[in-house]
């Protein structure tokens, strides 16, 4: 489910809302809760996607339309500590980004974003675009850097904190992982995604007592949100608490009777609940 960030008003240099930002394809990470002499016998892997937001295209064309046809062409520029900044192209370039990103092409998107940006360095849309973009390219500490910026210039970007904070959790960087999730978790106390992270990261560390709470939050706030459920069914079966957690498996397979990790963790359950 991809939860919306609440725009700043006006944005930085009056851009706010006229650049689109990407959702990435959802993807699933696996991660063993380690130290846990049962989660040893049991195998047990949390699972989780994070989420990543998309914010309405640019409307800037219609809204000029009328201007260009009278007048031949409107440059929208304001002035940026002393810089001239051009809004339009440079909405414009992020929307050719996120488009081509859409399609696979992510060396020519990522073109695109620098492009942007070069243009509104003071967007934390383009920063954020673009560390989604290197990301994908696999270079993850540039991804981070971007991702940074963009909290520079917006430090409540939802968004930027949660996906930071997984890049983090894969470099093994839990701490900090933590830290960016609870303050996605702080602005945006809704955010499921931020929740089913953050438990995850814990998790990581062996602290399935303090993920547990975390994964609930989660389903609390996304009743179908399968991989939380798997998450949460997963950590009480690491803490031999099987009733629970075969409670949890049933609810994922009656909403979805395909999730083939509950299954599987299902049937775990059950026979360590016969011995």
């Amino acid at each position: 489910m991809a939860h919306r960030r609440q725009h700043r008003p006006g944005g930085k240099n009056g851009t706010r809302g006229m650049g689109r930002k990407i959702s990435p394809s959802s993807l699933f990470l696996a991660i063993a809760l380690a130290g846990l002499v049962l989660l040893t016998a049991l195998s047990g892997w949390l699972r989780h996607r994070p989420t990543n937001q998309l914010p309405a295209k640019s409307n800037i064309q219609s809204s000029l339309s009328g201007a260009n046809a009278s007048t031949g062409s409107v440059e929208a520029t304001v002035s940026g500590g002393g810089q001239s900044v051009d809004v339009e192209k440079a909405a414009d370039l992020q929307n050719r980004g996120t488009e081509l990103l859409t399609q696979g092409k992510v060396d020519e998107a990522v073109v695109q974003f620098k492009a942007a940006m070069k243009l509104n360095p003071e967007d934390e849309d383009a920063h954020y675009n673009l560390a989604l973009a290197l990301a994908r390219q696999g270079d993850r500490a540039s991804a981070k850097q971007e991702y940074l910026e963009a909290l520079r210039i917006y430090p409540d970007y939802t968004e930027a904190h949660n996906n930071l904070g997984n890049l983090l959790v894969a470099d093994g960087k839990f701490e900090e992982a933590i830290e960016h999730f609870r303050a996605a978790s702080k602005i945006s106390p809704d955010n499921a995604s931020a929740q089913n992270n953050l438990g995850n990261a814990l998790a990581r560390q062996g602290k399935v007592g303090e993920a547990i709470p975390c994964f609930r939050e989660a389903v609390r706030l996304k009743s179908d949100y399968l991989e939380a459920r798997h998450n949460l069914a997963s950590a009480y079966l690491a803490q031999g608490r099987i009733d629970e957690a075969i409670t949890e498996f049933t609810a994922i397979l009656r909403l979805n009777p395909d999730f083939t990790p509950a299954r599987h963790g299902l049937l775990k359950a059950r026979q360590l609940q016969t011995k």
